[in-house]
C-alpha cells in the first residue's frame, strides 16, 4: 500500500504541477494522474478499493467546505437567480437527460442519476475564471453563482434519492422516500439543535484556548460525526457533512475552519478523481468516438442552451444569458461524486458510465477556452447585446463630454456614495461607474450621474473623461479588480491621482506598485478613528490630535500598520509584512555591550522602541548600547524578525 501511495504522491506532484502550469484546472491533472496509474494504462495501482474508500471522505469534506460556504443571507438576497433561474435549470437540465436516456433504453432511475450528474456545473472552474477575467461582479457572473449555489444544494437530494433508486424495491417508492426525507429531516433537526447549543459554544471555548491542534482536531470530529449520522439513519456520508457545514457557516470562525479543513479536503478530494481516473477506461474516447463526442457536444450545448432559455426568460438581456450559458455549459465534481455514488450502490454499470465520465472530462477540458471569449461569442449571436454596450458607451460619452476636473468613482456601492454626498456638498462634479444593474437604475431615477460600466476596460474610462478628470477613486475591496483597473487606468495617464480602498492593508504595498498614490485601508482608518473619538473624550487637544494622525497617514501608515500577531492572524496566501515582536534580552545573548547600530539586519527591520528599567523609548539613538533585562521592540516581515532574532542572541 505505501508503494502504492508513493506512486499516486509522485505522479501527483508532476501532474499537477503541469496542469498548473499550463493554467489547466487541477481536477484534470489528478484524472490524468488516476487514468496512468489505472489498469487501463500502467496499471500501478492495484488495490483500488482502499483507495475508493479514503477518497470516500474527501466527497465528505467537499461537501461540508460546500455547506460552509452556504450562507442563508446569501440565499435570501440572490433568491430570485437561486431558486429562480437555479432550480429551473436543474429541473430541466435533470428531466431532457432522463427523457434522453429513456428513449436510448435505460431505466428511468439510471437516467435519473445520470441526469443529475450531468445538470451539475464545475464550480472550481467557472469561479476561477470568472476571478481571473474580473467578471465575477457583472450580471453573467452574478446569474452564474448563484446556479452553481442551488447545483451545491440539489447534491443533497440526489445524494439521498439514488441509493433508494438502486435498492430493489418491487412495490411503490412512496414508503422508502418519504421514510428518507424524514431521516433527513431528523438529521436536520439533530444538527441544527446541536450546534445551537452544543457544537457553537463548544467552538469558542476550543477557539479559546489558542491551540492549533485542538481547533484542527475538533472541527474534523465534528465534520465525520456528521457524516456518521446521517450514514446510521442510511443517507449518504456527505449529506450529513453538508448540513454540519451549514450549521457551522453562522459562527464567526467560519473562514477561520475553511483554512483548517482545506488541506484535508483537497489531498483527499485528489484521491477521489485519482480513483475516478483509475476506473476510466480511456479507449472509450478511440472506440466509440462518435458517442463521447455527441455526449460532450451535447452536455456543452444542451445544458448551455438550457440556461440561456431560462435565464432569458427571466427577464435578462439575451446576450447576458448566452454568456451565463456558456459559463455553465460543463461537467462537473460533483458529477463524479453521484457518478460514484451510483456505481457503489449498483444502481449504474461501469461499463456504461465509461462514455459519461468521458463527456464530463473533455466538457471540463473544453470549457476555459470557451469562457475566455464568453464576450466576443455573445456579441456573435447577438448583435443587439453589442449594440447596447455601444449605447451604454454612447450614454457615458454624451454625459461626460463637457465634464473637466470631475471625479471618476469606480464602483457605487455604500462608501462611493456616501463619498458623493461630500463631493455634492462642495460642488465637486462626479461620474460613477458601476456594473450592478439595480444600483443603476436606482441611482438614476434619484438623479445620480451613475451609468452601466466595466470600469476595467479603457475605452470606457476614456469615455467618461479620464484624461480631464481630478481623482480617480475604486471604491470596491475586491483586490483582483482594484488591481486591473488601477494598472489599465495607470497605463492611460500616469499623472492623475488615484485612490484605492481596501479592506485592510495586507495588500497596500500591491496597490501601490499597481499605481495607486493612495490606500486606505478600513481596518487601519478605522482604528484611527477610534483613536481620534478616544483623544477628543479624554479632552485632548484637536490641533493636537489631527496632527498625530496626520504624522500616522504619513509614509502610508507605516507606524500604526505594525502589530503583534497571534499565530491564528498569519495568512499564508497573503502574509503580513508587518508583525511587530518584542525581544528581551537576556544576560547570555551576543547582543548585550553592543549598539543598536552595530546590528546588521537593520535594513530590513524597522525599530519601534527599546524599553528599559521599565521606561518605554521611541525610535531609541542608534548609539545606545544593549543591557541585560532590556526589551527591543521591531516591525518587519517574519523572516527579517526571525533573522534579527538570531542575531540579537548569537552574533549570527
Amino acid at each position: 500500500m505505501l508503494n502504492e501511495i508513493l506512486i499516486i504522491l509522485i505522479l501527483s506532484l508532476i501532474g499537477v504541477a503541469v496542469f498548473k502550469r499550463l493554467d489547466i484546472p487541477a481536477v484534470l491533472g489528478y484524472l490524468v494522474v488516476g487514468l496512468l496509474a489505472g489498469d487501463n494504462a500502467f496499471g500501478l495501482i492495484h488495490d483500488t478499493h482502499a483507495i475508493e474508500q479514503i477518497a470516500e471522505i474527501g466527497v465528505v469534506f467537499l461537501l461540508f467546505t460546500i455547506g460552509l460556504e452556504v450562507s442563508i443571507p446569501r440565499l435570501i438576497s440572490m433568491r430570485k437567480i437561486v431558486f429562480g433561474i437555479g432550480a429551473s435549470q436543474v429541473v430541466v437540465s435533470t428531466l431532457s437527460t432522463m427523457a434522453l436516456g429513456l428513449w436510448l433504453g435505460l431505466s428511468w432511475q439510471v437516467a435519473f442519476a445520470v441526469g443529475g450528474a450531468l445538470a451539475m456545473s464545475s464550480t472550481a472552474i467557472v469561479t476561477k475564471l470568472l476571478t481571473e477575467q474580473y467578471e465575477l461582479h457583472l450580471p453573467h457572473g452574478s446569474i452564474s453563482l448563484g446556479v452553481l449555489l442551488f447545483q451545491d444544494l440539489a447534491v443533497v437530494p440526489f445524494l439521498v434519492l439514488i441509493p433508494i433508486f438502486a435498492a430493489p424495491n418491487a412495490g411503490s417508492l412512496l414508503l422508502p422516500i418519504s421514510l428518507a426525507l424524514a431521516k433527513g429531516a431528523f438529521a436536520f433537526a439533530v444538527i441544527f439543535y446541536a450546534g445551537q447549543y452544543l457544537i457553537r459554544p463548544a467552538v469558542r471555548a476550543v477557539a479559546a484556548t489558542h491551540s492549533h491542534e485542538l481547533f484542527t482536531l475538533f472541527i474534523l470530529f465534528v465534520a465525520l460525526v456528521a457524516a456518521w449520522l446521517t450514514w446510521q439513519l442510511g443517507l449518504s456520508l456527505a449529506m450529513g457533512a453538508f448540513l454540519a457545514g451549514i450549521m457551522l457557516a453562522e459562527t464567526e470562525y467560519q473562514h477561520h475552519i475553511e483554512n483548517e479543513i482545506r488541506p484535508f479536503r483537497d489531498v483527499l478530494m485528489g484521491l477521489f478523481f485519482i480513483s475516478v481516473g483509475s476506473q476510466f477506461d480511456w479507449h472509450i474516447i478511440l472506440n466509440e468516438p462518435v458517442i463521447v463526442a455527441i455526449l460532450t457536444l451535447g452536455l456543452i450545448a444542451g445544458k448551455g442552451i438550457a440556461i440561456m432559455i431560462i435565464t432569458h426568460l427571466a427577464g435578462f438581456a439575451r446576450g447576458i444569458a448566452i454568456r451565463a450559458g456558456i459559463m455553465l455549459g460543463q461537467g462537473s465534481e460533483f458529477g463524479f461524486a453521484l457518478l460514484a455514488v451510483a456505481i457503489t450502490t449498483g444502481l449504474l454499470d461501469l461499463g456504461l458510465s465509461q462514455p459519461i465520465i468521458a463527456a464530463i472530462i473533455l466538457s471540463m477540458a473544453l470549457s476555459p477556452m470557451l469562457i475566455q471569449y464568453n464576450e466576443a461569442i455573445a456579441c456573435r449571436f447577438d448583435p443587439d447585446y453589442r449594440g447596447s454596450q455601444h449605447d451604454t458607451a454612447v450614454n457615458i460619452e454624451e454625459a461626460c463630454k463637457d465634464l473637466k476636473g470631475h471625479v471618476i468613482l469606480c464602483g457605487f456601492g455604500r462608501t462611493a456614495q456616501n463619498l458623493a454626498q461630500f463631493l455634492r456638498r462642495v460642488s465637486i462634479p462626479f461620474v460613477a461607474l458601476e456594473i450592478d444593474t439595480d444600483i443603476v437604475t436606482e441611482a438614476r431615477e434619484a438623479g445620480e450621474s451613475v451609468f452601466l460600466g466595466d470600469s476595467s476596460k479603457p475605452e470606457i474610462l476614456r469615455l467618461a473623461g479620464f484624461e480631464r478628470a481630478r481623482v480617480l477613486v475604486i471604491s470596491f475591496t475586491e483586490l483582483k479588480a482594484s488591481e486591473h483597473i488601477a494598472t489599465t487606468a495607470r497605463d492611460l495617464s500616469p499623472d492623475i491621482p488615484m485612490i484605492i480602498r481596501t479592506r485592510d492593508d495586507r495588500h497596500l504595498e500591491r496597490l501601490l506598485e499597481c499605481g495607486a498614490d493612495e490606500v486606505i485601508p478600513d481596518t487601519v482608518e478605522s482604528s484611527m478613528m477610534l483613536a481620534r473619538h478616544t483623544l477628543n473624550a479624554l479632552g485632548q487637544d484637536q490641533q493636537t490630535i489631527d496632527e498625530m494622525l496626520d504624522e500616522a497617514r504619513a509614509g502610508h501608515y507605516a507606524r500604526v500598520r505594525a502589530f503583534f500577531h497571534s499565530v491564528d492572524d498569519v495568512d499564508l496566501d497573503t502574509p503580513d509584512h508587518h508583525h511587530m515582536h518584542s525581544i528581551e534580552i537576556l544576560g547570555t545573548y551576543h547582543a548585550v555591550g553592543h549598539s543598536i547600530e552595530s546590528l546588521k539586519c537593520l535594513d530590513k527591520i524597522q525599530i519601534i522602541a527599546l524599553r528599559r528599567n521599565g521606561v518605554r523609548s521611541n525610535d531609541p539613538l542608534p548609539g545606545v548600547c544593549f543591557l541585560p533585562g532590556d526589551v527591543f521592540i521591531i516591525e518587519g516581515h517574519p523572516d527579517d524578525i526571525q533573522a534579527a532574532e538570531i542575531e540579537i542572541m548569537s552574533g549570527l
